[in-house]
């Protein structure tokens, strides 16, 4: 056993740590010190897993966590670790944390060296305390394990004859728990008759210490607590426990031996015994009856040659791991070949007993498991039909599956499904099994009315009770008189929708896993119906809902929302009232048939009114009375009983009613708020509509104004600039002067201008029609036509774009002439696609989510971010010669285009435009 002491100190103090291991190795050979040189470092080494610390030696006062704090980290990961506190500045109020922590020691560092040999002794008295603990407790638990797990009785008595222990077994085989025996002497477990006798043999052992028999495998009496005496082998042992003598007894109930034999030749089960080869060593006249093998023509028979081959290789893996591995009693499901050729589902139970006396074999409990297995199967041809139901869609759909599935799965041939009809009179099929017509002359139906003794009354006394009814001999089940080729059936209620009716013409035909079956399927299927239903109301108030969006006044939407509360929600008293601020109040405008019939004629709800409905208008939440007759309500007294208001945002409320108190469930709620929800999509739209014709309508009268101005600006002040430049030139023949030069100026100016104006008065309007167009085509055009002096231009990566190329020619004119009149005549212009553009032209489309488009840029002195801003504004320049209308021409065309601009600095410190929402064209 290695004996070293490996220590992990942690001190900040680099070299008192050296100095401290050193004086603690040289103290004691075996003591092998590591240092640290805080507690996060010392929790890393405790950490790794190469490094095997027996002992933690720890300052208190250190940069990081200190002393206390390591320790409670390392007790997180191990609580019995020895733990020394060692430190220069101890206190009360240090040492009680320590021990609250959890600590091993606390020892306070002192002058001179013989404060090591302290701290050496402390530590080889701590570790080596811990290891005794450990070893101590680690044999403490294999004894305890061994008594605990031990099949035979284990019981420890004083030289008083006073029980100190008894192990689990003890009741198992006396009856009596461990706890009550106590305290209590032997005596209890013994006869009355052997009791004087133990007694006797106990005092003349401890006196002289001579045996009067022999202690291993005695055969004694026992009592059990109910009276019953049993017979016991018991072995006998004796030891000291704190100074204190001590007896066992090992107690073996030897008439379970004979019991378990008569028992093994008397199972229901197999029980066989195969040597290490897997041969038969034995097998219980059980085997006969079930497999039909004679047990003798089985011993020496190999065993796993009866397994079925698809099974054998696994069966035999379990046997060979059991044996090899040690693995406790292995259970395998399994085919085991019968008599006649056959092959049987078993469950085999296997037990390595080959170093149990008299035993010295593989045990085996083997049963037959045929009948689980059909029900297992038929469980799982369920799961698989039900979970089908999930996905049906129609009524018809649903029944139908539910029938073939009872019929496939327990063979109920003569099944079928019956719904009760709109009247709720009569419960007519909708799905049957294929059998069914030829045992029956007319599809059954079950009118509610027939009387007692026929098949619709027992029909409908199922449908309305609260459990299935189950006969397996119809023809002798006293409530029905009427003849019927059934003979098993099984009524079993579908919720509100009918009756699932299984059913065979033989008798007793369905076992328990068959009930159950039909009645996990009928509950299966009315979760299934509930959900078409459910999806057929969405679906035709989808269809209603569409409709309302088409309608074109509130007042229409108002009665598409009564006819589909009525047509498709089965709600009858529907009201829908809008909000009208003339009127003060919620307005009634569109109503149902009932209404008229159930309820007085109302005005208009005010806040004053004290109604319901305005109670839920102005609280935007929907309400549900069960009855009205307790909330006071307006309408108190009227028959009217259950109500659902629903706000329908601002615009107003719709209320549904029935005379009949608490109708209304989370499904009924859940489609009204689908349907409250599209009534006020479809009133927003129509406010919208309304505010866009309104909007419209301004945006014509707009228009004629700027027509009206273009047409000012293109004659009443075109006209007396071509006189004024007419006159200077007319001057320019009689005389010369710099005037005339300044006054021509002035006018090529304000012709810009105009210019300018009409393009931004009759230019504005949205770009309707569109064709492809390649950009550097364009910018390359623009380039000829505007006074460009010595820049540059550079086209990057092209682009084929969708665009009104005339407007597009515009819109880069007036950035190339931007460009130019700021950055100066020898200004450098790139132009190039956004995203990620084909740079050889032909790529038509690019990667989903990519920012399309393209830019101008130039090396000028670029835009402030702080006037970013305002140059599109019209009227904006910081160029002399320029008219402040050319970029707000840019940012129109783009708008025209559905485009957006934004103006950011280059990467040359000029300004850069950057055009993006721009569509790819084909070339």
């Amino acid at each position: 056993m290695d004996d070293r002491i490996r220590v992990l100190h942690v001190d900040d103090d680099p070299d008192l740590a050296d100095v401290t291991a050193s004086f603690l190795e040289h103290e004691d050979s075996r003591i092998a010190v590591e240092t640290a040189s805080n507690a996060t470092e010392g929790l890393e080494r405790l950490a790794d897993p190469d490094t095997d610390i027996d002992c933690v030696v720890s300052d208190h006062d250190m940069p990081g966590p200190n002393g206390i704090e390591f320790l409670e980290s390392v007790r997180e990961r191990d609580p019995d670790l020895p733990f020394i506190l060692y430190t220069g500045k101890g206190s009360e109020s240090v040492a009680s944390e320590a021990i609250s922590a959890g600590v091993t020691d606390y020892l306070q560092k002192g002058g001179g060296t013989e404060q090591y040999e302290i701290l050496a002794n402390r530590v080889v008295d701590a570790v080596e305390k811990c290891r005794i603990e450990r070893e101590a407790e680690q044999t403490r638990t294999h004894l305890r394990a061994i008594s605990d797990h031990s099949m035979d009785a284990i019981i420890t008595i004083d030289a008083d004859n006073r029980i100190q222990f008894a192990n689990p077994a003890v009741e198992r085989l006396f009856g009596y728990e461990p706890a009550e025996l106590e305290g209590e002497p032997l005596g209890v477990l013994m006869p009355e008759g052997e009791r004087n006798k133990h007694l006797a043999a106990l005092d003349r052992y401890c006196e002289t210490g001579e045996r009067s028999m022999n202690w291993s495998g005695v055969e004694v009496s026992g009592e059990r607590r109910d009276g019953r005496e049993i017979a016991l082998s018991v072995s006998f042992g004796e030891f000291e426990e704190g100074g204190e003598r001590r007896f066992v007894g090992v107690l073996r109930d030897v008439t379970e031996r004979e019991r378990h034999r008569a028992f093994v030749e008397r199972s229901s089960d197999i029980v066989t015994a195969l040597d290490a080869d897997g041969r038969f060593q034995y097998a219980s006249s059980s085997v006969e009856r079930i497999l039909g093998h004679e047990p003798a023509e089985l011993v020496g028979e190999y065993a796993f040659s009866y397994v079925h081959p698809e099974d054998r290789e696994r069966v035999v893996e379990a046997f060979s791991r059991s044996l090899s591995d040690g693995e406790l009693n292995p259970t395998v499901e399994y085919r085991l070949k019968t008599a006649n050729e056959e092959y049987l589902w078993v469950e085999s139970v296997g037990s390595n007993r080959f170093d149990e006396r008299g035993v010295s074999g593989f045990v085996i409990n083997t049963r037959d498991i045929s009948d689980r297995k059909r029900r297992e199967e038929k469980l799982s041809r369920l799961r698989e039909w039900t979970q089908d139901l999930n996905y049906t869609r129609t009524v018809a759909e649903t029944t139908q599956l539910a029938v073939d599935a009872a019929d496939e799965i327990i063979g109920a041939g003569l099944s079928g499904i019956h719904l009760l009809n709109d009247a709720g009179d009569v419960l007519e099929p909708v799905a049957l099994a294929e059998s069914v017509p030829a045992f029956f002359d007319e599809q059954p139906a079950y009118d509610r009315d027939e009387p007692a003794g026929t098949r619709a009354a027992l029909a409908w006394r199922a449908y309305r009770g609260d459990e299935p009814i189950d006969v397996g001999d119809l023809s002798s089940f006293d409530p029905l008189d009427e003849d019927t080729p059934a003979e098993s059936i099984v009524l079993h209620p579908i919720g509100d929708h009918g009756l699932f009716v299984v059913s065979s013409s033989k008798p007793h035909a369905f076992t328990e896993t068959d009930v159950l079956i039909a009645e996990i399927l009928a509950n299966h299927l009315e979760a299934a119906l509930d959900r078409v239903a459910r999806e057929t109301s969405l679906e035709r108030l989808h269809d209603a809902t569409r409709s309302l969006i088409r309608a074109d006044s509130p007042e229409e939407i108002a009665e598409r929302v009564v006819d589909a509360a009525e047509e498709v929600l089965g709600f009858s008293v529907v009201t829908v009232r809008l909000h009208d601020e003339d009127a003060g109040g919620l307005v009634p405008v569109a109503v149902s048939e009932a209404v008229e019939e159930v309820l007085p004629e109302r005005g208009v709800f005010t806040p004053e009114s004290g109604s319901l409905n305005w109670g839920a208008y102005e609280a935007g939440a929907p309400r549900v009375y069960d009855d009205i007759e307790t909330a006071g309500a307006v309408d108190a007294g009227t028959g009217l009983r259950s109500l659902m208001i629903l706000p329908v945002g601002d615009h107003g409320t719709i209320s549904v009613g029935e005379t009949e108190p608490g109708v209304f469930g989370g499904t009924d709620e859940h489609l009204a708020r689908i349907l409250a929800t599209a009534a006020e999509t479809a009133l927003n739209a129509a406010a919208r509509t309304s505010r866009l014709h309104e909007r419209s309508a301004e945006l014509e009268r707009q228009n004629d104004r700027l027509a009206e101005f273009a047409s000012v600006v293109s004659h009443d002040l075109r006209n007396p600039l071509n006189v004024a430049q007419g006159r200077v030139r007319l001057a320019r023949d009689d005389c010369d002067s710099e005037h005339l030069d300044a006054a021509a100026g002035a006018h090529e100016r304000m012709n810009t201008l105009i210019g300018d104006l009409l393009t931004l008065a009759r230019e504005g309007e949205r770009v309707s029609e569109t064709e492809p167009v390649r950009l550097s085509a364009v910018v390359e055009s623009c380039w000829e036509t505007v006074e460009t002096a010595d820049a540059t231009l550079t086209v990057e990566a092209d682009l084929w774009l969708r665009a009104d190329e005339s407007r597009l020619r515009q819109l880069v004119e007036n950035l190339v002439r931007n460009a130019v009149e700021h950055g100066g005549a020898d200004v450098a212009i790139t132009a190039g696609a956004l995203g990620d553009g084909g740079t050889d032209g032909n790529a038509p489309g690019g990667e989903d989510g990519a920012e399309v488009g393209f830019f101008l840029e130039d090396d000028g002195p670029g835009i402030p971010e702080t006037e970013r801003d305002e140059v599109f504004e019209a009227g904006y320049s910081t160029s002399r010669e320029g008219t402040g209308f050319g970029l707000r021409i840019v940012e129109q065309v783009a708008a025209a285009h559905g485009w957006t601009v934004r103006v950011t600095e280059g990467p040359n410190g000029g300004a850069r435009f950057e055009v993006t929402g721009v569509v790819r064209a084909d070339r």
